[in-house]
């Protein structure tokens, strides 16, 4: 990296440091760059890893060059278009700096009048700070606790969070996140002890208790299906369709008269619909399995002509999302690995091209850390499985527009450990 590009490197670190407010970089904590990769990903729908955060912040043991990819997400994050426009537009705030600085010099006598003026202003300024602004307390979550239920089962679902925050200092914001996503926050009273939330869908969601910002508690929300559960999506309550109408003889179908029938037309709106077997599939962890499908966008008109399909493995803590979608499409296209979000703007994902005049099968195999995709039996991509293993706990199926599934199979060691062709 040549020096320009490293000067602005670490200039768009301050700024993002300075839009966070958590002091200098260098004295945060690994739950810091976790709640950061979290954010990032809320506002940008881009992952950046823990790891990946630590080597820009010159935190980790190798210091790499960032990717054009990384730096892209982290200007995008800080209030910019992309790094491009970023160094744009600070090379342009700093030549006007210096510009500034050579055509506009006052006379010494000005500049020492007005650093009298400030030094002035300053004194009485720390004064005031110092007699009035309490020290901002850390603290300990030892001293804090939060726990989650769910108060039944099936959707939507109430979740009773039980937490004791009278650690917290009198005048702390403290509230309580359901999931990853750092809008679904709601501030609740120090002094109580109860509070609830709705949750629409099924999953593995880490939720959190949260004091002035800072993650103190984490706990696992885990809301199951009973088997297979089809949906139409909207923004935040979803249509819960009625069984008979997406259990077909061998397969799982939501077609589109299905959704004109509730007056959605994914011709002229974008309109996605969905199948979730969200569950404890037992001794099935992310290090060692064989996922098998097939399937099949069936929609191909307007606004929906792409046929864009996701395929979300879920697993404690987290998700792997394979997307699908026409051929010509791939750029629009975004794979969700275990540690980041690769884009298909700017990387190569035309292997997730496909012809859905006939079904498509997918199958994910996982051993030696890694997993490997393949679609219709070609190899098409390779991600690193973390070190320690994580459960399997379910997985879902996105269409645009409209979709079926002819078949789900999870494998441990050869062993068929699940097994579902949709019989009636």
């Amino acid at each position: 990296m040549d020096t320009s590009t490293l000067y602005m490197k670490d200039h768009l670190v301050t700024q993002i440091e300075k839009k966070l407010g958590w002091g200098n970089g260098q004295t945060w904590s690994n739950k810091d760059f976790e709640e950061l990769s979290e954010l990032i990903f809320s506002e940008t729908n881009k992952k950046l890893s823990v790891t990946t955060l630590k080597r820009i912040w010159g935190r980790a043991e190798r210091i790499a060059n960032p990717s054009a990819a990384t730096l892209n997400i982290l200007s995008e994050f800080a209030g910019y278009e992309n790094w491009r426009v970023f160094v744009q537009v600070n090379n342009n705030n700093q030549d006007h700096s210096e510009k500034t600085e050579k055509s506009i010099y006052p006379k010494k006598w000005i500049l020492l009048l007005l650093a009298l003026i400030v030094t002035i202003l300053l004194f009485f300024g720390w004064q005031v700070y110092f007699n009035n602004t309490e020290k901002t307390p850390t603290y300990n979550p030892e001293d804090f606790s939060f726990e989650s239920r769910p108060v039944s089962k099936g959707l939507p679902n109430s979740v009773v969070f039980e937490y004791d925050a009278r650690a917290a200092d009198k005048n702390s914001k403290v509230e309580i996140q359901q999931d990853w996503d750092r809008n679904k926050r709601s501030t609740v009273s120090r002094n109580d002890s109860i509070a609830t939330s709705i949750y629409y869908r099924p999953g593995f969601f880490r939720s959190k208790l949260v004091v002035d910002d800072t993650i103190l508690k984490r706990d696992n929300v885990f809301i199951p299906t009973d088997g297979w559960l089809g949906m139409i999506e909207r923004d935040k309550i979803p249509i819960y369709l009625k069984k008979e109408e997406y259990y077909a003889d061998g397969q799982l179908k939501i077609d589109n008269e299905t959704v004109l029938n509730y007056n959605l037309d994914p011709r002229t709106a974008k309109v996605a619909v969905s199948f979730y077997q969200v569950r404890d599939f037992g001794e099935l962890y992310t290090d060692n399995f064989e996922m098998s499908t097939t399937l099949k966008n069936t929609f191909d008109e307007g606004i929906s002509t792409c046929q864009h399909v996701d395929v979300y493995l879920l697993y404690e803590g987290g998700a792997i999302g394979i997307p699908m979608a026409k051929k010509g499409c791939s750029s629009k296209l975004e794979l969700l690995t275990f540690k980041e979000l690769i884009n298909g703007k700017n990387n190569d994902l035309s292997g997730f091209g496909i012809d859905f005049n006939d079904y498509a099968e997918l199958k994910l195999i996982s051993k030696d850390k890694k997993l490997d995709i393949f679609i219709n039996g070609d190899f098409t991509h390779q991600m690193h499985v973390p070190e320690n293993p994580a459960k399997i706990k379910g997985l879902i199926f996105y269409f645009e527009g409209a979709g079926e599934i002819r078949e789900v199979v999870f494998k441990k060691n050869e062993e068929i450990i699940y097994k579902d062709d949709f019989p009636i």
